[in-house]
């Protein structure tokens, strides 16, 4: 596309195929990468479509409708209506921050410093939650402090139950909320977590939790290792200050 016919549909009327496509990428929180890999066609062949170097194909309108969720022809179209002022800014903005974040997302978010975990694994992220692991010690129901880092282990005994925190620490800004449940390979063991509902807007610190063994036979606990999954959402609007 000539750069006189991008300067007419960036400044008014309609939105060009490739500027469409451009602010839906943004809308969603994706990049050009991200887009490549999911429709598995080249990063160039993104770049190129969202420049209006090389139009929308019938394969690629299908590709791009199973990924943002329009139907095929919805693609195909020459152009699309652009909205304008504050209406436009409002509804994107909603669409980016609301919702539960997926994986890319809380990379992103914990790159940009919106979210606070630390220590932070990349290999801890899943589709749309983040594991969070054992810290280095359990307080027993006698009182005892078991050390569980390093190489060390505590074995969980049916019937008995350990005070416990994440070895991570979260951080979240007032406009995100966190719920967290016990990991699927616990629970099979027999594992209950014990710990509040969420985690609410504003947390900092560690999580904390009790865990009873519910099951028959004794279960391994060692630091570092994955014990509860934690999902962020990220809210419409941030909440009024709690009252009292």
């Amino acid at each position: 596309m000539a750069a006189s016919n991008r300067g007419r549909l960036e400044t008014g009327g309609d939105l060009s195929p490739g500027e469409h496509l451009r602010r839906e990428i943004e809308r969603l929180d994706l990049d050009q990468v991200a887009v490549s890999k999911a429709t598995r066609v080249s990063r160039q062949t993104i770049n190129n479509i969202v420049n209006d170097r090389q139009p929308i194909s019938r394969a690629m309108s299908a590709k791009l409708g199973r990924l943002m969720g329009h139907s095929s022809d919805y693609w195909l179209r020459k152009s699309y209506p652009r909205q304008t002022g504050n209406r436009d800014q409002a509804a994107s903005s909603f669409a980016r921050k609301s919702g539960v974040l997926v994986n890319h997302q809380i990379v992103r978010a914990v790159k940009d410093g919106v979210l606070g975990i630390e220590p932070f694994t990349a290999a801890n992220v899943r589709m749309a939650a983040i594991d969070l692991t054992l810290g280095d010690a359990v307080l027993t129901s006698d009182g005892e402090t078991a050390n569980v880092g390093g190489r060390k282990a505590f074995f969980l005994k049916p019937g008995r139950a350990v005070q416990a925190r994440t070895r991570e620490r979260i951080g979240f800004p007032n406009d995100y909320v966190g719920r967290v449940g016990v990991m699927h390979r616990m629970g099979t063991f027999g594992i209950i977590a014990s710990l509040g509902f969420q985690i609410e807007p504003g947390f900092d610190g560690h999580v904390h939790f009790c865990m009873f063994n519910a099951g028959g036979a004794p279960f391994r606990l060692r630091g570092g290792e994955p014990v509860l999954r934690l999902e962020i959402t990220a809210l419409s609007a941030r909440p009024m200050p709690a009252s009292g």
